[in-house]
């Protein structure tokens, strides 16, 4: 499990720890570097895997460098994981600008959890998806949620933790699809929802109450794929070998407002999924803007669900210079929090001492 990250002028940090934990929500309003925090937990993956930690998307690395610090001044990043392992990366500026990568210890496989990310900009619904067609094995739903019908497909039969398993009585037997069906009626009761594939055309699709897609609600689809992953990623897999690195390294699942499209009561049921899942041993790090899914966290930890050590709540804020302060409440074993940071959901208490005003 990654358990810190210290970051030295990447982007709005000059020098701040984020502890992680077993749950970690990450809040503030718009631009004040939560998104970062996921893109830095990406940025390791991304190098362990092809030796370049450049995102899609982001830029070189030489924009995300802290615009506060000296032209010379390097942006490092160090990974601490529960094993005692510790990884550093850092990025140096050559006098030109040129960003010279300077890798004291390249990540290991064998030391990083199976990461899934869900971005915020997941698909919505579609008539048909692409099925996974590269070389290797498909481990995730993919960042846009884009493989999430042939991943389902693939793993539907993996059985998952008892106490993952949804009380539904269409969810017996602990298979991953019929949780996944289950925990879709929490969004929409009683809701149908089936899947296929088109393996000759390297297509996947799905049905509710049979209808395709399209002519069902946005938030069924815009839903899945963070069901899938939370799911998923803690299922037992049939391939031996992909389950043992599962095992000993564990899992992690990376999500952007999760709740995106829900009524509050999905908003809620979400939260205390998140809750679930790191309670069955899935470490999960999720940015929100909802009240309501960290509520459903809070109700899980003062049912018990959820040990109150296990999470990690911090609240972004943008200081004039363009850096970003952190405060961290401590969650309590009956949900209740031990501060509240100001602009930390308030909006509503806000909101509702203004209407109650004569």
């Amino acid at each position: 499990m990654l358990t810190e990250m210290r970051l030295f002028n990447f982007k709005s940090f000059i020098d701040d720890s984020i502890p992680l934990s077993p749950m970690t929500l990450l809040a503030g309003v718009n631009n004040t570097g939560k998104s970062s925090i996921i893109q830095a937990v990406r940025m390791l993956w991304k190098w362990a895997t092809v030796g370049d930690p450049t995102l899609p998307g982001h830029g070189a690395l030489k924009d995300m460098k802290n615009l506060n610090v000296a032209r010379d001044a390097p942006i490092k990043i160090v990974y601490s994981f529960q094993k005692g392992h510790q990884v550093e990366m850092q990025i140096e500026f050559m006098d030109s600008g040129k960003p010279t990568l300077n890798a004291f210890e390249i990540p290991s496989s064998t030391i990083l959890p199976f990461m899934s990310y869900v971005s915020a900009d997941r698909w919505g619904p579609r008539v048909s998806l692409p099925m996974y067609t590269a070389v290797g094995d498909l481990n995730e739903v993919g960042q846009q949620g884009e493989y999430v019908i042939d991943f389902l497909s693939r793993h539907e039969i993996d059985i998952i933790p008892e106490t993952l398993r949804h009380p539904n009585p269409k969810a017996e037997g602990g298979n991953l699809v019929f949780n996944v069906r289950a925990w879709l009626e929490e969004i929409s009761p009683n809701v149908d929802f089936k899947h296929g594939t088109d393996p000759k055309r390297d297509l996947s699709y799905a049905t509710i109450d049979g209808f395709r897609p399209p002519n069902t609600g946005f938030g069924l689809s815009y839903t899945l794929p963070v069901i899938v992953s939370l799911l998923g990623m803690s299922a037992e897999w049939e391939e031996d070998e992909k389950q043992k690195l599962k095992t000993d390294n564990g899992t992690l699942v990376l999500l952007e407002n999760p709740e995106a499209h829900l009524h509050p009561s999905g908003q809620t049921a979400m939260g205390r999924l998140i809750a679930l899942a790191a309670a069955s041993g899935v470490q999960v790090i999720v940015e929100t803007h909802s009240d309501h899914l960290m509520d459903g966290i809070r109700i899980a930890v003062k049912e018990g669900i959820l040990s109150s050590h296990k999470t990690a709540f911090h609240y972004f804020t943008l200081n004039d210079d363009k850096t970003t302060s952190i405060e961290s409440p401590i969650l309590h074993s009956n949900g209740k929090l031990d501060f509240w940071p100001k602009g930390f959901f308030d909006q509503t208490l806000k909101n509702r001492a203004i209407l109650a005003k004569r």
